[in-house]
């Protein structure tokens, strides 16, 4: 696989966020459980396209990437995004809704070097 397929998995992976949430509501999930559990699909996916690359100084360039935006790595943990959020002055529930949004959408730069379009921040 390229790096160009992998990411296009990754976006696919990240575009079922949105059904998996209204499959949520349906159930009567809180919306912090939906959350969650985007953030999860989402943290899930960095992890397992990263573990699909053969290149292993472009995962590193990802993880410092990571390291560098979020103190982690592997991205933000949920409850960084929690503490993040609630710190610029939002409401709890406006933080789940923002993590919800944000776990459906991929960063534009890392798209364009790896040759791959999307729903991007």
């Amino acid at each position: 696989m390229t790096n160009s397929d992998i990411r296009a998995w990754y976006q696919t992976r990240i575009a079922e966020i949105s059904k998996l949430n209204q499959e949520g509501i349906a159930q009567g999930s809180s919306l912090e459980q939906r959350a969650r559990r985007a953030w999860q699909i989402r943290y899930d996916a960095r992890i397992e396209a990263r573990s699909m690359m053969e290149n292993a100084a472009e995962i590193e360039d990802l993880r410092e990437r990571d390291l560098r935006l979020y103190g982690n790595p592997d991205g933000p943990t949920f409850d960084q995004l929690v503490q993040e959020n609630l710190q610029r002055g939002f409401r709890t529930e406006e933080v789940y809704e923002r993590i919800i949004s944000g776990a459906q959408t991929t960063n534009r730069e890392v798209n364009k070097l790896f040759g791959a379009k999307g729903p991007s921040s």
